[in-house]
């Protein structure tokens, strides 16, 4: 008696994907403490696991260039901290200043809303009351001895927290680089025979693609640092070294960080007392810097590599974003991009390789 299978309707079927995901973006969300730091190690041994191999070509032994490698991520990490650490000290150190300075700007625009807006000021006082903006009328509340420690304890577990992950990242780091081939392994014999072959490329395409992504961002983060500071630097610009670093920080956020980065430096810019010509300088700089970032720099160096459709990387970003925040944001492009990669090498997935892929992949086909 011939088995009878039992098919979903595709309404059924969409609806249980839905549900599927909604729970899977939940479990992401709570189990972001674990597998945060694991995923950012795993992109970060696509990146550098090439330079341990080709030590291990050189006749260096397999233990010793991972521990290099490492050693050589975990150096660039502290000493990246440190130079942020010395330049944010400095920014706080004119806290006072640029908060006496700003508050003239404050006052216009309070007058501003109050004249041209149905706001009254009652209200107003209210709003900045409660967003402990009102210096005038805030009451400073006097800490207990016990609520000051409790404080300094929950302080204190927290930097020992993120300490904690941002170790744990670097044992991550160490065993996906000295212990790839065994990884590798495990995965290709997950499947048959008959598409180990089609595994095996979608492995190397993926770990290809982050690796080409995040070293032309690399390089381009440091294109940006320099002719950021160079632009600021001429504007008259007070911490510039630091804004320019946030600012090609944030570009790896792909649309969003471009502009989060220059009204972070017209912000800055504004607060440290910057004249007109200061903050017209660094409009001018950003747009200048972004044309070439846009149109000469990231068509030479990233090129067509990554290969997914502008909407569906906004959306990844947005998405990454809303479960794990700034690292998801980060980790959105390489991610999505090694799903269209294995997408492509899936006969079933044509609908959504097609619907993932740039303008240009689509003429092609």
């Amino acid at each position: 008696m011939r088995k009878q299978i039992t098919r979903f309707s595709p309404i059924v079927l969409s609806a249980l994907i839905i549900i599927a995901l909604y729970f899977l973006v939940l479990g992401l969300m709570a189990a972001q403490k674990v597998l945060a730091p694991l995923v950012l190690a795993w992109v970060l041994a696509l990146l550098v696991y090439p330079i341990a191999q080709l030590l291990e070509k050189k006749g260096l032994h397999c233990l010793l260039s991972t521990s290099f490698v490492v050693g050589v991520v975990f150096v660039a990490f502290i000493g990246i901290s440190g130079v942020i650490s010395l330049q944010v000290r400095s920014f706080l150190e004119d806290a006072d200043v640029m908060k006496e300075r700003l508050s003239p700007v404050a006052q216009k625009v309070e007058l501003f809303v109050l004249a041209h807006t149905p706001l009254e000021r009652s209200k107003l006082e209210a709003y900045k009351e409660t967003y402990g903006l009102n210096d005038e009328k805030s009451i400073e509340v006097e800490k207990t001895p016990d609520i000051a420690q409790e404080e300094a304890f929950l302080m204190l577990g927290k930097v020992l927290g993120t300490a904690a992950d941002f170790l744990l990242m670097f044992v991550y780091l160490f065993f996906f680089i000295h212990f790839r081939h065994m990884f590798y392994t495990f995965f290709i014999k997950l499947f048959p025979d008959s598409i180990k072959n089609k595994v095996s490329r979608a492995m190397h395409d993926s770990a290809r693609v982050v690796r080409h992504y995040l070293n032309g961002r690399l390089i381009l983060m440091v294109i940006l640092v320099v002719l950021y500071s160079l632009g600021m630097w001429i504007s008259g610009a007070e911490d510039f070294f630091l804004i320019s670093f946030i600012a090609a920080f944030l570009s790896l956020i792909p649309f969003i960080g471009n502009m989060a980065g220059y009204v972070l430096a017209l912000f800055i810019g504004l607060l440290s007392g910057g004249e007109v010509d200061t903050l017209v300088g660094i409009t001018v700089t950003f747009l200048f810097v972004q044309f070439l970032d846009s149109y000469v720099f990231q068509p030479i160096i990233l090129g067509n590599k990554v290969n997914v459709h502008p909407f569906f990387i906004i959306l990844a970003v947005i998405i990454g974003n809303a479960i794990w925040g700034i690292i998801g944001m980060v980790l959105s492009i390489p991610i999505i991009a090694i799903i269209t990669v294995i997408l492509r090498e899936t006969p079933d997935a044509k609908a959504f390789t097609y619907l993932l892929s740039n303008g240009d992949d689509r003429k092609s086909r």
